[in-house]
């Protein structure tokens, strides 16, 4: 039974690459960074790769490759940074040095924060912030696949072993839902389970929820505001529905970017002053 089993699989991701070949051929695909049009490849990492490319371009997992792969050029591809160790122990921000072990940074030793820790996929920087805008303000809602699908290799380094019993998008202020027309942290949590291969990680047994963490205060945007700014901002925007849901419980709390940390700083503090056991932190990218 698992032989067929995994037969079966093996023809239809074979079927599945032939038929992207093919479209590809005929329609090739633009570079959601660039705008470009580009070919996509079925290479493995490290292979054929443009000689500016660097070689640990997510991490090791042929799966995150072959997600960039399907949205963006090589020559945009060569610009993500993984985040790896050393890190801090903390907030997740990737030392400078590349050498040494995880411990906390200055920033978390004098201003501890109300998660536990925050993970992120891959460092911020000026072409994928392009790419998370499009997603955000353009409506360019299939990078939700390419996202989500780094997020969950982040969740599987990270948080293999961890049990969580609730993830909970940050929510969007009801006029800026309306307007938007979406939660863009819903939306990579959404393509987890469709992304996610058969002997992967039981996803589907961890509830996600939009309706225990709200956010009841419009607020300015995050962007552009210093650190002390960002904090005024975001105080107090957030609360707890229902706070029996949360209670004992173990959150893992999404978002797409951590800059400062100060708004899911403020959702980890309402959802333990909730009674949350414990709040860790999981974004698409980590500001530097």
């Amino acid at each position: 039974m698992h032989a067929n089993r995994t037969r079966k699989y093996a023809a239809h991701d074979w079927a599945r690459q032939l038929i992207k070949i093919l479209l590809d051929t005929i329609f090739p695909p633009r570079c959601l960074v660039c705008n470009r049009l580009f070919k996509t490849t079925v290479a493995q990492p490290g292979a054929d790769q443009p000689a500016n490319a660097k070689t640990e371009i997510i991490d090791t997992s042929p799966e995150s490759y072959q997600l960039l792969t399907s949205y963006c050029c090589p020559e945009c591809m060569s610009t993500f940074t993984v985040i790896s160790a050393p890190l801090c122990s903390g907030c997740g921000i990737m030392f400078k040095s590349r050498q040494g072990r995880n411990h906390f940074c200055g920033d978390c030793i004098t201003q501890p924060k109300k998660f536990r820790i925050a993970r992120a996929a891959v460092a911020n920087n000026k072409q994928l912030m392009t790419a998370i805008h499009r997603f955000k303000y353009a409506g360019k809602i299939q990078l939700a696949g390419l996202f989500g699908g780094l997020m969950l290799n982040t969740y599987r380094r990270f948080w293999e072993q961890e049990k969580f019993d609730l993830v909970l998008p940050v929510p969007l202020h009801i006029k800026k839902f309306r307007t938007r027309g979406f939660n863009q942290s819903y939306l990579l949590i959404r393509s987890w389970k469709s992304i996610s291969n058969p002997t992967a990680v039981e996803l589907s047994a961890i509830p996600v929820s939009t309706d225990i963490l709200i956010k009841n205060k419009a607020t300015l945007p995050q962007t552009g505001l210093g650190r002390q700014q960002r904090l005024k901002n975001i105080r107090g925007a957030f609360r707890i529905r229902d706070a029996q849901k949360v209670d004992a419980k173990k959150v893992l709390l999404i978002d797409d970017v951590y800059t400062t940390g100060a708004t899911v700083n403020e959702c980890a503090r309402m959802l333990l002053n909730a009674g949350a056991e414990l709040v860790d932190v999981l974004t698409v990218a980590r500001a530097l």
